[in-house]
């Protein structure tokens, strides 16, 4: 439910950019632009890493629960302030910075969120059925950016332009901040795994914690290259389409959101099959196999035809879903139960800001500046020799 919650408030206000855009970052002041500009960085590349330097050591030293009580009660505070703030017409350049300020601390809360969550699952769930429950956390993320898609649908199609421009884009962020008053009333009944021993000051135990790097090293590695493809595959490729044919612009943006669909169920599949076969064991699997589909699927996409899109998303589903839906029974195990929430939160924030936050860039570079049409697939396909490395000797984990 707090996954669903984080990345449906992330989803509609990438669906209602423009109308939000025009409230709030008019072209007439170059001063906003540069606010507009900066947000972007500061949510995809800053946050994220902070949110969890903050929240990690709230889940090792407080406990699981209040991180993850923490983590949604501020996700949806900020939910409900974007839906109140007063746009540039009422505020002027003040608005600008207030929309920044609430974007920010939505990337701070999913800084601690996931990671959290499937921390607390896994430290709760059956031994047996650790990949199932954990894999609802990954499935939930998807599930979010659907309800977003949805929620655009039904208000552009049931609203006039004008009133959605006016007003009907604040509507997806009151159901977001009543859907984080659900999510704590259910989080207010969990049980905690509160973990064990003396509770040292957060200096000291982050301290501790980047000491033993090498866990952190490992999940990053492990983790690189589906965050690669998942912003190459589904976020760049899909612009990329748009701005070669921008009459499909409808039909390109349906096609991803059938795609993100259609993972939910694959995500869940990859659960359960790490608790059928081991999640390391299929974890090297799933990441050669999406190693040997990458180059053909971004090929296949930068046609930038309906079929193309089609057929390169539908070529990259199926290994890329199913490794989101393994590696959350694998990774946590890696840290030990006093640093874990810290260490996964950290390593998982810097790898999405890092590798998979400037995947745009790279891949824009490669298609505009070098011309290099499989120079993407090919970027995508290395990152499994570090993926690879990392689990190399790995044994699948019995206990958390």
């Amino acid at each position: 439910m707090g996954n669903t919650l984080e990345w449906f408030d992330f989803a509609v206000y990438g669906y209602f950019a423009r109308d939000i855009g025009n409230a709030f970052f008019p072209k007439a002041d170059p001063g906003v632009q540069l606010i507009e500009a900066f947000g972007v960085f500061a949510v995809g590349y800053l946050m994220r890493p902070i949110g969890s330097l903050v929240l990690g050591p709230i889940g090792d030293l407080a406990g699981r629960k209040a991180m993850l009580l923490t983590s949604v009660v501020v996700m949806a505070l900020a939910s409900l302030a974007i839906g109140l703030l007063p746009t540039y017409a009422e505020w002027g350049p003040l608005a600008a910075y207030g929309l920044l300020g609430c974007r920010m601390v939505q990337g701070f809360s999913v800084g601690g969120e996931y990671t959290g969550s499937i921390t607390y699952v896994i430290e709760t769930a059956p031994i047996q059925r650790r990949g199932l429950a954990s894999s609802l956390t990954g499935a939930g993320t998807l599930f979010g950016f659907v309800l977003g898609a949805l929620a655009s649908t039904l208000i552009n199609q049931n609203l006039p332009p004008q009133a959605v421009a006016s007003w009907g884009w604040r509507i997806p962020f009151f159901i977001g901040a009543l859907a984080g008053l659900f999510a704590l009333w259910l989080r207010e009944g969990i049980p905690d795994s509160q973990p064990q021993g003396p509770n040292p000051k957060a200096s000291e135990h982050l301290i501790a914690t980047l000491r033993h790097w090498r866990p952190m090293v490992k999940v990053m590695a492990i983790i690189a290259m589906a965050n690669v493809s998942f912003y190459l595959i589904l976020v760049f490729l899909v612009q990329y389409a748009i701005s070669q044919q921008p009459q499909n612009a409808a039909l390109y943006s349906g096609i991803t959101t059938v795609s993100e669909a259609l993972g939910i169920p694959i995500i869940v599949l990859g659960g359960l099959l790490a608790d059928r076969f081991g999640s390391a064991t299929t974890m090297r699997w799933w990441n050669l196999a999406l190693a040997v589909v990458s180059i053909p699927a971004v090929v296949l996409m930068q046609q930038a035809t309906p079929l193309g899109v089609m057929a390169g998303q539908g070529l990259a589903l199926l290994p890329l879903m199913l490794i989101l839906g393994t590696y959350p029974s694998l990774l946590p195990s890696l840290f030990g139960e006093g640093s874990r929430c810290t260490g996964f939160s950290l390593s998982y924030s810097l790898t999405v800001a890092l590798v998979g936050g400037t995947v745009p860039l790279i891949a824009a570079w490669m298609l505009g500046e070098v011309g290099w049409s499989w120079g993407p697939g090919l970027y995508c396909a290395l990152w499994a020799i570090p993926s690879l490395w990392a689990l190399k000797g790995l044994k699948n984990p019995r206990n958390a």
